[in-house]
């Protein structure tokens, strides 16, 4: 049986990709920038170059991906050049890959941290919004394995219904902002009157998907992970809302927390998932 650490992770995101190794105890990450039309092939030179500069011949490859799996096929993403990617492409020689959706990989890696007996609900909040909930050690998958696709949830702004994605996320926040990234963060920074509105606008809705999910799961532990999460006031604005509307005994039994390693969390898990697949461990 091969050793985990003899595996690589590999978290494909909507902006970007990080690809994580392990060696003497120590991680090796590379970060390199994906985006709307980023496309199969690119993908796949990125983590080939990635492996041929590790200081050791990976086993095996396990891949959080954006969007709908089915075995070892990407079917459905908004990353459109994207759909239909098959791990073979990916395959060398007899270091395999295997595809995760990316919050399940989330889900995955953070159970570790937390007793099989213990209720969890994980949400990522990047660009868009999944979420993974676990309940007495099972993960709660749905038909497909879909289950979760939180972000596609609509809520009423002036009279229409808009997705959670656009109200709340990452993407969503910068439609409504007009701006770039690093002008929205450095508005924030300086407390700019149209970036606080815009941000707190959204963690008021994050807040309320909060509520939902307090409701539905009356979870010991909701994890946040993503980098929207990070904004400045948002996850004030939305623990706040929670707060406010959830049923106070079932608010009392939940605790909001950040994940243990945010940075890692989706490539580890996706590398955990992937040896496990391996070697006939998932459940």
């Amino acid at each position: 049986m091969s050793h985990l650490n003899r595996w690589i992770g590999v978290d494909q995101g909507s902006t970007k990709m990080l690809m994580t190794a392990e060696f003497d105890g120590e991680y090796i990450d590379k970060t390199v920038p994906t985006g709307m039309r980023v496309t199969k092939e690119y993908l796949v030179e990125q983590v080939n170059t990635f492996i041929d500069d590790l200081p050791f011949t990976p086993e095996g490859i396990g891949m959080g991906v954006v969007g709908l799996v089915d075995g070892d096929t990407l079917v459905s993403s908004h990353l459109r050049n994207l759909e239909g990617m098959t791990t073979e492409l990916f395959q060398r020689g007899d270091c395999h890959c295997y595809f995760v959706n990316d919050v399940r990989a989330a889900m995955i890696c953070e159970s570790e941290q937390y007793a099989n007996d213990e209720s969890i609900v994980l949400v990522m909040a990047g660009s868009g919004f999944a979420m993974s909930a676990r309940e007495q050690g099972l993960h709660i998958m749905g038909k497909h394995g879909w289950a979760g696709e939180l972000g596609s949830n609509v809520y009423p702004l002036n009279g229409e219904l808009k997705t959670l994605n656009y109200l709340s996320g990452g993407n969503g926040i910068l439609k409504q902002a007009n701006c770039d990234i690093a002008t929205l963060l450095q508005a924030l920074d300086n407390d700019e009157e149209f970036a606080v509105n815009v941000v707190n606008r959204a963690g008021m809705y994050f807040g309320l998907a909060l509520v939902d999910m307090m409701h539905t799961f009356n979870p010991e532990y909701i994890i946040v992970g993503g980098s929207t999460a990070t904004f400045k006031n948002y996850m004030a604005v939305a623990q706040n809302v929670a707060k406010e509307h959830t049923y106070p005994a079932i608010y009392q039994d939940c605790s909001i927390v950040a994940p243990k390693d945010p940075k890692r969390i989706v490539a580890l898990g996706a590398r955990l998932f992937g040896y496990r697949k391996e070697h006939e461990l998932v459940k």
